[in-house]
């Protein structure tokens, strides 16, 4: 049984929120550890989320996930937990949220629309389901509750689509999108490392074709194996195909936002 709950959020932590869901799982469930991925998503940004989320589960897959950012909070929208093929955990709001996570471990095996009473006797307060559902419903999970038992199934299809869509491939290009830049402006594509050989991809040089920029960088395995100020592919700690600068920013550099489409081809 997994007892490890991978926290996210865009609470801040100017506020009680994060701290108040943290006491929720651990009233509830003694032994488990909790473990703060990040709070400081931007408000509402389900994009960052997501993408936050699906690094998560790429780094700790045996973890239980539970990412909120929910700007539909209270308003009709599903509260979710999904169990993936490979056994991962999330739960969620059902915005789109956690679909790359689950795209990361295998896609969606089951869903179940969380039932708010069956998680906890009592109402939740509209504007707060962390508090008093999705995080109960971590909780839960992690002190060996069945998914089954806190909901009713819901089908993979009926699902809100993911925020950013997969990488296609077009002939020799993959084509994608950025999506994300982290804290030093590196670029992190929607192609994971886990397909980088199956996409024939991991080659010395890739050609990068990124919003208006047409680059030629080398794939290599760190950002100092450039010199400084230089471009260079790579796969980044969250195991996505990044683009980045040594000692510098790529996302002002190019000037690209997340969204952006790149197409990305192996040059020999």
């Amino acid at each position: 049984m997994q007892s490890l709950i991978a926290f996210a959020s865009d609470f801040g932590l100017e506020d009680t929120w994060v701290g108040v869901c943290h006491a929720i799982i651990l009233r509830a469930c003694p032994m488990a550890q909790v473990v703060d991925l990040g709070h400081q998503i931007p408000p509402f940004d389900i994009r960052k989320a997501a993408a936050m989320a699906a690094s998560g589960v790429y780094q700790l897959p045996d973890a239980i996930h539970l990412i909120v950012v929910d700007p539909g909070v209270g308003g009709g929208r599903r509260d979710l937990c999904i169990i993936t093929k490979q056994g991962t955990r999330l739960v969620g709001p059902d915005n789109g949220v956690l679909l790359p996570a689950a795209w990361r471990a295998g896609g969606v095996a089951e869903a179940f629309a969380l039932d708010a009473v069956k998680v906890d006797h009592r109402g939740p307060l509209p504007t707060f389901h962390a508090r008093d559902v999705l995080a109960p419903a971590a909780a839960a999970l992690a002190c060996g509750v069945e998914p089954s038992s806190l909901g009713t199934p819901v089908d993979a299809d009926d699902l809100v689509p993911a925020p950013f869509g997969r990488y296609v491939v077009d002939g020799v290009y993959v084509r994608g999108e950025v999506l994300e830049a982290d804290r030093f402006g590196s670029l992190r594509f929607n192609i994971p490392v886990e397909d980088i050989d199956g996409l024939g991809l991991r080659v010395p040089t890739l050609e990068v074709g990124l919003g208006h920029n047409n680059l030629t960088v080398p794939f290599l395995r760190t950002f100092s194996d450039v010199m400084e100020g230089d471009p260079v592919a790579l796969v980044d700690s969250s195991g996505w195909l990044t683009l980045s600068v040594n000692m510098g920013n790529a996302m002002d550099r190019y000037g690209v936002q997340p969204g952006t489409h790149v197409n990305v081809r192996a040059l020999t």
